[in-house]
């Protein structure tokens, strides 16, 4: 916001979303009395919505209490509160008392709609006073509508600025109240720098603090910015990745007294305050914003969270409740359980589809698939019954897939700065795992790996729904997680990953220990081994077991011959390292001339068909 003439004048000339129309300084009109100055600036913010902003500086050696008046035509409506309640006042005036302390600036902003053409009225001074020094004197705001009553105007008070938010009469709506206090927090970028300028002035105008970091070196940007009231935060270094942004920001609003932040994502699109507000209040400090978009109608759900669940009655009520504020609909699929799962998913508001028998975690998965399909979701995001996944992330995931077009998003304990604490054992465990399914699959390169093979915590387009929806190639273990990525690398789905946090403390974590997960898994790769990589797989490390084995032998001959003495037991290991490498070998060759046979390439056809 502009403090005095030239300030705003600057602004206009080049900030270059005011050229694009998107924000228009309008009118600045300044008065000056005794030792003060007021300037009254004016934000055009869409074709009749208009944010004005009263500054008041003084020239005093002393603190002086101040009495001004602002008037509002009737071509004008005054909003206070919720700035979408409707509720607002007009053809009156606005007057208002405070004391003005000559080391701080003093501003005071409100919104107007109606007509943003021509010049708004200049405010008076109606009066300038000592400031009683006995403590601190309380603003006071009230509104003068035409038949002379006063109507208090609340005001919550925010380091130089003053915003004028709900008056006596309008009560605020329930995102208003659980949001009081609450920062919004932006990483500026190139791409979305004329959103992230929007997002300041509807976070403003709904009284939030806003808080930028930026990746920009442009210093007009981040003045322009600040001029619409956000503080900045210094910036990371050029590495830094979004969760490390965001934890930044978090910092920040903690530090800066916020009861909480809401982290925008990358596009900046408009933020639906009334469903982030149902999601926070599930939140320890901070939450993704909810986009308005998804509010918007189409003949289909646009998110769909799916849960698998086997015997989580003491959670899946929780988890539910959570994940609900995120998604038009909660599918939970209750595969067999003994207890209340069903029933207690059902009250949480789920929509429950009940297998009558165990059918395992990748049997759960096909039922969420079909359904997903079957309702033409955008966007399907697993997550597990137990806890461990936070729903927070689902607007991440979500906004990853439709940013870069992504079949299946996968939220990783690997990728970015790392805040998950696997067990030693457990860690061990995924290591060989997502090392050998990278090898079964041929990403042989760091930069192709898939980091978190095993993590459950996805979300998958409609095209990926659908295209697994059908594969009977799918298990029903645990090892469907990486049966899945088997499909999409046969049917060429794209595959990232995002940053995500899993919690192993929760109660009733897994139903499969970790032997039986492991072994199912074990299976999986060596079936990718049979009918995926063979010649990769096995050959190439049967080449190196037989050329090591032969090399041995020959070195302990010579070694034999070389002395005369000859010693069969200590041929044996190196004989037995040529055998084994040689069955290797001739193993892939076997396994991957059938896969090139006719034969072979029809039934795979038929059982993906």
């Amino acid at each position: 916001m502009c403090l005095n003439t030239s300030e705003c004048i600057r602004y206009v000339d080049h900030r270059k979303w005011v050229q694009r129309g998107y924000i228009l300084e309008t009118n600045i009109a300044q008065l000056r009395s005794t030792n003060l100055e007021v300037t009254k600036s004016v934000t055009k913010i869409s074709e009749d919505d208009q944010l004005v902003r009263l500054s008041v500086r003084s020239a005093a050696s002393n603190p002086v209490k101040l009495s001004l008046t602002d008037n509002v035509s009737s071509e004008h409506t005054l909003h206070v509160g919720d700035p979408d309640s409707g509720s607002g006042y007009t053809d009156g005036a606005i007057t208002i008392e405070s004391v003005v302390d000559p080391e701080k600036p003093t501003a005071f902003e409100y919104h107007l709609t109606g007509s943003t053409e021509g010049e708004l009225p200049e405010p008076t001074i109606d009066s300038v006073s000592p400031a009683a020094t006995n403590g601190d004197t309380p603003t006071r705001v009230e509104w003068i509508g035409p038949e002379g009553k006063p109507i208090p105007i609340a005001v919550t008070a925010r380091t130089e600025t003053v915003l004028l938010l709900t008056s006596s009469e309008t009560s605020p709506t329930p995102a208003t109240r659980r949001l009081q206090g609450v920062g919004i927090g932006i990483v500026l970028t190139a791409a979305n720098e004329d959103a992230a300028c929007r997002t300041v002035l509807r976070a403003r105008k709904r009284g939030h603090p806003v808080f930028v970091i930026s990746r920009l070196q442009d210093e007009d940007v981040l003045e322009a910015v600040a001029d619409l009231g956000a503080t900045l935060i210094s910036p990371l270094s050029r590495r830094a990745s979004q969760n490390d942004l965001h934890r930044a920001l978090s910092q920040a609003a903690r530090e800066h007294g916020a009861t909480g932040i809401i982290l925008q994502t990358r596009d900046c699109p408009r933020i639906d305050y009334d469903r982030t507000a149902a999601a926070f209040e599930q939140a320890d400090y901070d939450i993704i914003a909810i986009p308005e978009y998804w509010e918007q109608a189409t003949d289909s759900p646009r998110v769909v969270v799916g849960i698998p669940a086997y015997n989580a009655a003491d959670s899946i009520g929780t988890v539910v409740d959570r994940a609900a504020a995120y998604a038009d609909e909660v599918i939970v699929v209750d595969d067999g359980s003994g207890d209340e799962t069903a029933n207690r998913a059902q009250a949480a508001g789920a929509t429950v589809v009940v297998h009558e028998r165990n059918r395992g975690y990748g049997g759960a998965l096909k039922t969420l698939f079909r359904e997903a399909a079957g309702r033409e979701a955008a966007h399907l995001v697993v997550i597990d019954a137990d806890g461990q996944h936070d729903p927070a992330d689902i607007p991440t995931l979500v906004e990853t897939q439709t940013r870069n077009d992504v079949d299946v998003v996968i939220g990783s304990r690997y990728v970015g700065k790392r805040k998950t604490k696997i067990p030693f054992v457990r860690s061990v465990g995924l290591a060989v795992i997502n090392g050998l399914t990278n090898a079964s699959l041929g990403k042989l390169r760091p930069s192709g790996f898939i980091h978190d093979t095993q993590s459950g915590y996805r979300c998958y387009s409609l095209y990926a729904t659908r295209s697994l929806a059908g594969d009977r190639l799918i298990g029903d273990n645990m090892g469907a997680s990486t049966d899945i990525l088997y499909h999409a690398h046969r049917n060429r789905l794209s595959v990232s990953e995002v940053e995500t946090t899993i919690s192993y403390d929760v109660e009733n974590a897994s139903s499969q220990g970790s032997v039986s997960h492991g072994l199912d898994l074990l299976r999986n790769i060596f079936w990718a081994v049979e009918y995926g990589r063979p010649l990769l797989i096995l050959g190439v490390p049967g080449g190196l077991i037989t050329l090591f084995g032969v090399m041995l032998t020959v070195l302990l001959i010579g070694q034999s011959a070389a002395t005369g003495i000859v010693d069969p037991v200590r041929l044996v290991p190196s004989i037995l390292f040529a055998v084994v490498g040689l069955l290797l070998c001739i193993a892939a060759v076997m396994m991957q001339v059938l896969n090139r046979h006719p034969s072979m390439k029809r039934l795979n056809d038929d059982e993906n068909s």
